[in-house]
């Protein structure tokens, strides 16, 4: 009997003990859960704190990025004052040849002058336009030549520049009248002499290096050598002759 009581007491004592832990561990469990529960929320607090605080700072880079970019990047540069363009006068060479004829001391020294340069001029010009044909020490330039008609007669007036471009000592070219002259055209069968020339006293002087222009002209026969009237055939080459003690040829004359 006794020992049944033992065993009872025993058992009484170890389901109070029982009770007594589960007691326990279910109050620790329920702490722990607090714990865990109020340490969540102050993670999630913390982590919203700590979102704000890095939305906030981005925010701020944002826009120190932005003015940063915006700022254009401008190099200072030494103001210096460009140097003015040099003043141009442009100067007629001509004029200022002019100018020094006009220097000259007497009216007939600049007379002289002027006729020179405006007859050297107007060589340059025809020399452009013009062929050459040397003829020992005389150069001829011609520019070509048409043929007219003028009551029902064949006319064509002839120009050249004549130039001594080999000789030191003067060079004379002469034509005194139609019988006596050293300069005719011809088709290669008829020979036809001028009608009118200007040859000053039948006679053209050209010094070293100078040179002038002349005219003749071939239309109707005019007597004293000359009988033969000037016909323009277009199927024929008409070339102008020159016969002088210094040189002999013939120039092609192209006529149209």
């Amino acid at each position: 009997m006794k020992h049944q009581y033992t065993i009872k007491l025993a058992a009484l004592i170890v389901a109070t003990c029982l009770v007594f832990s589960v007691s326990m561990s279910a109050s620790v469990y329920a702490e722990d859960a607090k714990k865990t529960k109020e340490s969540k929320k102050d993670s999630k607090k913390d982590a919203k704190k700590d979102a704000k605080k890095d939305a906030k700072k981005e925010k701020k880079t944002v826009k120190k990025t932005i003015k940063k970019e915006a700022k254009p990047i401008t190099e200072t540069k030494p103001i210096t004052a460009e140097p003015a363009a040099p003043v141009v006068v442009l100067v007629d060479p001509m004029q200022e040849k002019l100018n020094a004829c006009k220097a000259k001391e007497t009216q007939r020294d600049q007379y002289e002058c002027e006729k020179a340069l405006k007859t050297s001029q107007g060589s340059s010009e025809f020399k452009s336009k013009a062929t050459s044909t040397t003829i020992g020490p005389v150069t001829f330039y011609y520019a070509g030549a048409t043929v007219e008609k003028s009551g029902g007669q064949d006319i064509v007036n002839l120009r050249f520049l004549v130039e001594n471009t080999g000789s030191k000592e003067n060079v004379s070219l002469y034509c005194t009248g139609p019988a006596v002259c050293n300069y005719d055209i011809s088709d290669g069968t008829t020979t036809y002499k001028y009608a009118s020339q200007d040859f000053t006293n039948g006679q053209i002087v050209l010094k070293p290096g100078t040179s002038r222009t002349f005219n003749m002209l071939f239309g109707p026969a005019i007597g004293y050598g000359s009988y033969v009237e000037f016909e323009f055939d277009p199927s024929k080459q008409y070339t102008f002759n020159v016969k002088e003690p210094w040189g002999s040829g013939s120039i092609p004359l192209n006529l149209k």
